[in-house]
């Protein structure tokens, strides 16, 4: 890779965090605790919001439809330059048609209803794996023939759906398979199912960066003694490597010289561990975001994934692993809420007064009523799910919450004061309802936001593991859109070889 690519990509980073950061207030906001006071401003003044909210207005808060159009042409036919919501989808849109990614999706197979809610789940998860075994084996068979490895290695393999297709070509006798996944169990079905198989070795282990050694030797290498392989040549491959699967498999393959290859599509990024520097930490908008994470019902602080102390040993890092990262953009952090925000793709029931919109509006709600009226659970988050009864008021709603955190709350201060609002639930809570319900707007134009706008902290994570493959001397990488976006919208594979 030449230097000035090597520029190009740590350019087309700064561009994503750039936007990331105009977004970056209202894109933190949880959305269950958009509503309090202390988000409620945020609301209620912020320009992206507004423009938002007229954006959907003009579409008639049709998600879908604003999610589908090209806003490169919208800017081209001078309407409304200056709304944020439209420059936005604009830059991310160029963003997106960079020559860094390229683009391998096929939009002839778009499942039809995949934005919205269809009944038929089982037949969309089955097209959805159906598609990426396809887009991924084809890949792998294509790239294996080029680089000549005659080992697959799969981590994280699951119930190994790859097995098939990988081992469907002219030369399968002459490959060897091994799956990996720490799952007992679907690691002793998929067993069954691939025991004719005399190349295929399915093994159950949780894959580490700092005992892979350990693993290879006492699994990997026996295999490849058995079957009179050399382990010079092994293609290290992942589909949805959930968490820090993904990065350390990047560690592992440039640490280990008998990997020659790599194709990993990363998954699950609410799951990284994210190193947070010190001049971050002590940040005053890291403060806001420590104090705005909230705590559970036993009093943990919500976000686990948060790592402070690395004492030089970056092994159990998955976020940011590039220096480049590290010592250019020391503020930039993001935490689990907002990783997980990231794994938004879709919105079931798009439609405004959908079910999924109403009961996403009540329990963003019910965190502000209980601000107001119950403080000792204003905080509390981490709850449990309430259910949402189609059609049924705010009333019920808060009524059969509070039925619910009573059976379990032994405080009889506290339970005096959740009896009082259950016997007048249905004056306090349609007043509330009634005094808030205009917010409801605002509320939808923030999901639109996030759904709009997730990918940009995913393309950011990948693009820092790009950078580290860089900066570790692999120059030979790719960043490709391997799977349909509608399908599959964890679809950014990175392909990787060694000289």
């Amino acid at each position: 890779m030449e230097s000035s690519q090597i520029d190009e990509y740590k350019k087309l980073l700064g561009q994503f965090i750039s936007l990331y950061t105009n977004i970056q207030e209202i894109f933190s906001i949880n959305l269950n605790d958009a509503l309090k006071s202390n988000n409620y401003n945020k609301l209620l003044s912020s320009k992206l919001i507004k423009d938002t909210e007229a954006i959907l207005s003009q579409y008639n808060f049709d998600i879908n439809k604003i999610l589908s159009l090209t806003f490169s042409n919208e800017i081209e036919n001078n309407i409304d330059k200056d709304n944020y919501f439209i420059k936005y989808a604009y830059e991310y849109e160029k963003l997106l048609n960079n020559n860094l990614i390229i683009n391998n999706e096929d939009y002839n197979d778009i499942i039809e209803g995949h934005f919205i809610q269809n009944k038929d789940r089982n037949k969309i998860y089955k097209n959805k794996k159906e598609h990426e075994v396809e887009k991924l084996s084809d890949f792998i068979k294509s790239s294996q023939s080029n680089s000549h490895c005659e080992v697959l290695l799969e981590i994280g393999c699951g119930k190994s759906y790859l097995t098939d297709a990988l081992l469907s070509t002219n030369n399968a006798n002459n490959l060897i398979y091994i799956g990996v996944d720490m799952n007992k169990n679907v690691i002793d079905r998929a067993k069954q199912i691939y025991k004719k198989y005399k190349n295929v070795y399915l093994l159950n282990d949780f894959i580490k960066f700092d005992s892979f050694d350990e693993f290879y030797e006492n699994n990997v290498k026996e295999i490849l003694k058995e079957n009179n392989k050399s382990d010079e040549k092994i293609f290290l491959f992942g589909l949805h490597s959930c968490g820090n699967l993904t990065s350390n498999s990047l560690k592992i393959f440039i640490k280990n010289n008998y990997f020659k290859s790599i194709a990993i599509v990363g998954c699950c990024l609410h799951l990284l561990n994210e190193y947070i520097s010190p001049e971050s930490k002590s940040s005053k908008e890291f403060k806001e975001f420590y104090s705005g994470v909230g705590y559970d019902k036993n009093g943990r602080f919500l976000d686990n994934t948060l790592i402070y102390e690395i004492n030089g040993n970056m092994d159990n890092i998955g976020y940011p692993i590039s220096e480049h990262i590290r010592n250019n953009y020391k503020y930039l952090f993001f935490g689990r809420g907002v990783r997980n925000a990231a794994m938004l793709n879709s919105i079931e029931n798009a439609p405004f007064e959908s079910i999924s919109t109403q009961k996403n509006f009540y329990r963003a709600l019910l965190q502000k009523f209980l601000e107001d009226n119950l403080e000792e659970y204003g905080n509390i988050y981490g709850l449990g799910k309430n259910k949402y009864i189609d059609k049924c008021t705010f009333s019920k709603y808060v009524k059969d919450f509070l039925l619910q955190i009573k059976k379990k709350e032994e405080n009889e201060k506290i339970l005096k004061k959740i009896d009082e609002l259950i016997k007048n639930i249905e004056s306090i809570g349609s007043k509330f309802y009634e005094d808030n319900k205009l917010i409801s707007s605002k509320h939808y134009a923030l999901n639109l936001i996030r759904i709009k706008f997730a990918k940009i902290v995913e393309f950011i994570v990948v693009l820092d593991r790009i950078i580290y493959l860089i900066e570790q001397g692999i120059t030979n990488i790719k960043l490709i859109r391997i799977f349909n976006n509608h399908i599959s919208p964890r679809n950014l594979l990175i392909y990787a070889t060694k000289d």
